[in-house]
Parts: C-alpha cells; sequence; structure tokens
C-alpha cells in the first residue's frame, strides 16, 4: 500500500500542518491489490470548509443524476498519533468507470490545475496536454476523439451546434453537470475556473461524458471573482472562455433543459429543506470528531455557526450552509420564473434515481415498483472487487446465479441510479 500527499491549494495552502490531503494507492507495490474494489482513496482535509460536511453534502445530491464517486467519513490516525477528520472519495478510475459504465475501456481525462477550457488550440494533441490528463489508456495516447469533441464545439456554427449536439454528448449528463454547478455555485469547475472535472469518452468518435470533482468548495466557497448568491445560470463574464457553456445556452431546447434541472434540484435533492436534513443527519455523525481534531483549520465554534450563517474570517467570509442554500435557491428560482414555461419538464424518469428498490427474498432480488420499460443491469463482485457474474433483463424477480461461498457485493443499475445489496451466499 502507498501513501502520498494529494492536493493544490488544500495542501500548499495548508502549511505545517500534519493535516495534508491524502492518496491512498492499495496496488501501489502488490499489483492488483484492492481494499472492497477500490484500488485508490482519497483522503479531503477540509480545507476550506469549516463544516467538514461540503463534499458529502453535493456529492450526495450530484450522484442522483449522473455517475459521481461515493463517500463517507474517516477519522485518521497514524501510530497513536489523531491526525484528524476526513471525508474519504472514491476515485474515478477504472474500477470507478467499471462500476458506472457499460464499456469501462475507454478514454478517461482529467481537468488540470491550470483549467481546462476546451477552446480549440490546432489538431494536436500536444496543444491540449497542458490543460487536460489522460488517464486511462496512456501507453495507446490516442487523443482522435477529444480532438473530434473540441472541435466540433469550436467550428460549428451555432444553427449546426444546436442540432447536431447529441451527437457529441449527452443533453441530460450535460445539462445536469452545469445545473449542479450553478445550483451550489461551484465555480472552481469548468463554467468557472475550468479545473475540477472528469471526462468519459464513451465512444471511440468522441462521445463525452461529465463528471464532478473536488466539492469542498461548494455552496459558494470559491467565488471566481463573481457574486454567489446572485450569479445568473444563463450568463457568466467569461462565456468567450467558455465554448461548450456559450454555444449550448444559445440552443432554446438545451437551455430549457438545464434549467429544468436546476428548478429540478432545488425543489427536490437541493432545496433547503432537504439540506437542512442532510447537515442534521451528518453533523450529528461527525461532531464529536470535529470536537477531537488537533488539526482543524477551524474552531469547533466555527463548524456550528457556518452550518447555518455566514463566517467572517480574516481572508473573507465563507457562507453558511443554510445561509447560502436559502439564498442562492431565491434567486434562481426567480430566474427561472423569468425564462422557464411553468409546464416545461425535460427531465424522464430514466435521467434520475429511479424509485424501484430491490431486496432479496430466497434467493432472489426481488424489485419494488419496477419499471418494465427499463432493463436492470446487475452484477455480483467479490469482496476484492472481482466480477463474478452480470444479468441484464427487464424484470420484476431475478434470480441469483450460482456463485462462490462467502460475501458476494451485488451492484443493482436501473436507468442512471445504482443501488448496492451484500448478500451472504451460504
Amino acid at each position: 500500500m502507498g501513501v502520498r500527499y494529494k492536493g493544490n491549494s488544500s495542501y500548499s495552502a495548508t502549511g505545517s500542518s500534519p493535516k495534508k490531503p491524502l492518496k491512498i494507492k492499495f496496488n501501489k507495490f502488490i499489483s492488483g491489490q484492492k481494499y472492497y474494489g477500490s484500488k485508490i482513496l482519497n483522503f479531503s482535509n477540509g480545507y476550506g470548509d469549516p463544516t467538514l460536511l461540503r463534499e458529502k453534502l453535493t456529492y450526495d445530491v450530484v450522484a442522483k443524476y449522473m455517475p459521481s464517486p461515493r463517500t463517507s467519513f474517516a477519522s485518521i490516525t497514524i501510530g497513536s498519533k489523531l491526525i484528524g477528520l476526513y471525508t474519504q472519495i472514491e476515485q474515478i478510475d477504472e474500477e470507478f468507470l467499471e462500476r458506472n459504465f457499460a464499456d469501462f475501456s475507454l478514454n478517461l481525462f482529467k481537468a488540470s490545475d491550470v483549467g481546462a477550457s476546451l477552446i480549440y488550440e490546432g489538431p494536436s494533441a500536444t496543444s491540449y496536454e497542458v490543460q487536460l490528463e489522460l488517464k486511462t489508456n496512456e501507453t495507446a495516447n490516442d487523443w482522435s476523439g477529444m480532438l473530434s469533441f473540441i472541435d466540433y464545439i469550436n467550428a460549428s456554427d451555432n444553427e449546426a451546434f444546436c442540432k447536431n449536439y447529441s451527437n457529441y454528448m449527452n443533453p441530460d449528463n450535460v445539462a445536469s453537470f452545469f445545473a449542479f454547478a450553478m445550483t451550489f455555485s461551484d465555480f472552481d469547475s469548468y463554467i468557472g475556473s475550468g479545473r475540477n472535472f472528469y471526462l468519459y469518452q464513451t465512444s471511440p468518435s468522441g462521445y463525452m461524458t461529465f463528471m464532478p470533482w473536488d466539492l469542498n468548495l461548494s455552496f459558494g466557497g470559491y467565488s471566481n471573482g463573481w457574486d454567489v448568491y446572485n450569479q445568473s445560470a444563463l450568463t457568466t463574464s467569461n462565456m468567450a472562455e467558455r465554448p461548450l457553456f456559450n454555444k449550448l445556452m444559445g440552443c432554446q431546447d438545451f437551455q430549457y433543459k438545464y434549467l429544468a434541472y436546476i428548478k429540478d434540484m432545488i425543489t427536490k435533492h437541493a432545496s433547503t429543506d432537504s439540506i437542512q436534513k442532510a447537515i442534521d443527519k451528518y453533523s450529528k455523525v461527525i461532531q464529536s470528531f470535529v470536537e477531537a481534531d488537533p488539526n482543524k483549520f477551524f474552531s469547533f465554534s466555527d463548524f456550528s455557526t457556518n452550518l447555518n450563517s455566514k463566517l467572517r474570517t480574516a481572508s473573507g467570509s465563507i457562507p453558511g450552509l443554510i445561509e447560502f442554500s436559502t439564498a442562492r435557491n431565491a434567486f434562481l428560482f426567480n430566474e427561472l420564473d423569468a425564462i422557464l414555461p411553468e409546464d416545461y419538464n425535460a427531465i424522464k424518469p430514466s435521467s434520475v434515481a429511479s424509485s424501484a428498490k430491490a431486496s432479496i427474498h430466497n434467493g432472489s432480488i426481488v424489485f419494488s415498483n419496477f419499471d418494465f420499460c427499463v432493463e436492470t443491469n446487475v452484477s455480483f463482485f467479490a469482496p476484492n472487487g472481482k466480477r463474478l457474474a452480470t444479468i441484464q433483463k427487464k424484470e420484476a424477480v431475478i434470480e441469483i446465479p450460482s456463485l462462490p461461498k462467502g460475501l458476494i457485493l451485488i451492484r443493482i443499475k436501473t436507468g442512471k441510479s445504482a443501488q448496492f445489496l451484500k448478500h451472504n451466499n451460504l
């Protein structure tokens, strides 16, 4: 197992503090070694977030709409020395792709620390390597799909772009990705700084899927020089440097879809009531660990204050979770009312988490509220992450196949939702 520091500002701005962000590679010295199916786990130190909840809250929300890392909390001790409370975050890598995509063999790209604008810089891959990092298939180093994607964004006139953009990206994925960034003023991502997102190329020709990353400065923690409470969802000061967002805002069908996702978020999973319930749940879990953390970057009083209210510090103010949610959602509601038709709803049931729930009875997986129009993908894994079997069916009851004895992990994907079960195979 290999352990190293990670991060940019969360590493450098914390000075001599021992509470640095960490990355653990379980296969660093033993090839193929995994921890419950994961080769790599990240541990975020909560820099810039007095509540230590921003990442957990926002990853929980965005997971309702697109493939996103799983998260939990972790208290880290080295030897007998307590280092502090962290947020544990799943790595976006080959294992993540296998869990979330039918074909997990294609190219994964990550926006670099300098940011990725998706502006066309010419036909050579070397022109983009400072902005985008190829994370899979590095030996093949085939950038043709990415070059095709970027060229299409920039070279197409507005009419042709609006007519054909769905040939290069999933409109629901991109609309919900942008909607999430605007809802939580997560401006340290593509719309703002250009950093902290992944692109997975789901076809050789360059069909791209967006995924979020590094959400410790969500809830307006990174302003990008904008008003995090009242930033318009439709226009930004850097539109010319963000050609994908700029072009898509000129397509009325996409604009309506994007605004409909914002509406869905602020009335459901990102509503102030939903955020409050999540805060009540998780703050009780971590409160004692925050108090005990000897290396926390803010006081326990700051933690308690920032759950609800703005925290003023020597370097500026940090929006409170509830204070931000209340003000931001109110502003977005007003902007939506002036633009989005009242009866418009472009979000298909398959675009968000399905209501069907699975349980195990008498050797079978049984679904409640089953939708026979949506195919279910059920995969069975050993505790080390090895895939044992996969079944694809449109049935309300799926028999568990013959599998090795012992603990079996079951992943159930219906539309874009995913559910996990544990089964002790006797």
